[in-house]
């Protein structure tokens, strides 16, 4: 079959993925394809730039180091990347989508250079509604269905990394582990769903008091973990007595029974004499057992030597 010259343009005009002529220095060679503005900006505007005209510095050099990949191992290197069109300057945003698209890069070098420079060949495929399902899946296997906290496996596998940070730059870490006291009772008088309510609301309260690089998990039942990264045992008390002393305020009670809710919590970090993380969970848990042993509603931490329990109001 014989294809023509206006085919052959027709065809590279109306491909359904944007295709990139990008040189070894960043500059935009050619555009082609991608039309359709449910998915793509129209990028014709690019050519003759270079990345780092039209880009952020971070992300420009991010680009020419995935080119530079690419020609220097002389194969198809796939990527995928997160843009929005007022990334790109030149761009009009009035066609195109909004937000922030989510793209797989597929980068081939071309065998012939482009104006003395060599080049590669970028197709750019929207992936967008793939990556938001694909975290979504993520989100339900890494969180626990009722509180929205990370669930025992997510926390577990983050306290490993932490660990393993710790034996190799002596970065400090903590863990709390706490239960809700007499939860059985509160499941007994008042039901299986006032006491979901009571996990959800303890849940919400806690994390409105953590950094957002805390890790806040569910760790089974009526009991919590929290993973405090950077923080030495005697910061890590403080942050379990700052969660006691909020719970204590603020969850809401059971119906209008006078009943009082309130947590026990065990805090411990890593040691240097660790083998690994199951000692710092041991030290938490057993720390967590002897403020319920010794009268709940307190912070217990091991080592011993930290002391233990109810500390003066921190917001007095």
């Amino acid at each position: 079959m014989f294809f023509t010259l206006e085919l052959l343009q027709e065809l590279v005009t109306n491909l359904p993925d944007p295709v990139f002529l990008l040189t070894e220095t960043g500059r935009y060679a050619a555009v082609f394809g991608g039309a359709d503005p449910r998915f793509y900006h129209d990028g014709s505007s690019l050519v003759g730039c270079r990345l780092h005209d039209v880009l952020p510095l971070e992300k420009a050099d991010w680009f020419l180091e995935q080119i530079n990949i690419s020609l220097g191992e002389q194969r198809l290197h796939t990527v995928e990347y997160g843009l929005t069109g007022l990334d790109v300057d030149g761009l009009d945003n009035e066609q195109g989508p909004s937000g922030e698209i989510w793209f797989e890069g597929r980068i081939q070098p071309l065998s012939a250079p482009i104006d003395g420079e060599r080049a590669v060949v970028w197709v750019a495929r929207n992936i967008t509604e793939r990556y938001a399902m694909e975290a979504e899946l993520r989100r339900l296997s890494e969180t626990d269905a009722l509180t929205g906290a990370y669930n025992r496996r997510k926390l577990l596998n983050e306290l490993d990394e932490r660990f393993r940070e710790f034996q190799r730059y002596k970065k400090p870490a903590s863990l709390i582990i706490l239960d809700v006291d007499h939860f059985k009772s509160i499941n007994d008088r008042f039901g299986h769903l006032v006491g979901d309510e009571v996990l959800l609301n303890i849940s919400q309260v806690c994390n409105r008091q953590l950094r957002e690089v805390d890790m806040f998990a569910r760790f089974g039942g009526e009991e919590f973990a929290v993973l405090l990264p950077n923080t030495d045992v005697p910061g890590a008390k403080l942050t379990a007595e700052r969660l006691r002393q909020a719970v204590e305020r603020e969850v809401v009670r059971p119906s209008e029974a006078d009943w009082h809710i309130s947590i026990s919590l065990g805090a411990s970090g890593f040691l240097p004499t660790d083998k690994g993380l199951e000692d710092v969970l041991k030290r938490a848990d057993e720390a967590l057992y002897k403020a319920k042993r010794t009268g709940r509603n307190r912070v217990v931490v091991e080592p011993f030597f930290m002391g233990a329990t109810k500390t003066p109001n921190l917001d007095a």
